[in-house]
């Protein structure tokens, strides 16, 4: 089941941002290796919550997603979200 799960999820994320040529592991991260950043990010959570039933309620983007870019931004260190800790999410019913 856990092996299912993890290829519905690389499947969703690689559907969601056209990229199908990358290696996507465990530690493969949404900002960082694969280019989620700022409303994409904001979408793509937004939308694999849905599709796999996880509460977001808690979740905040500016934790893990840089914002738009612009003249004005200063970006603050983010934290890693990689697809261990989205599969955690679907395991629990919650990702925070």
């Amino acid at each position: 089941m856990d092996n299912e799960l993890k290829y519905q999820l690389i499947q969703f994320i690689r559907e969601e941002i056209g990229e199908f040529n990358i290696d996507v592991t465990d530690t493969t991260e949404l900002e960082n290796d694969l280019g989620v950043t700022g409303d994409d990010g904001r979408d793509l959570i937004v939308k694999y919550a849905s599709v796999f039933n996880v509460e977001i309620s808690g979740f905040v983007f500016a934790k893990y997603f840089y914002p738009e870019p612009s003249v004005f931004s200063n970006f603050q260190p983010i934290s890693s979200l990689n697809i261990a800790k989205l599969l955690d999410g679907i395991r629990e019913g919650k990702l925070s």
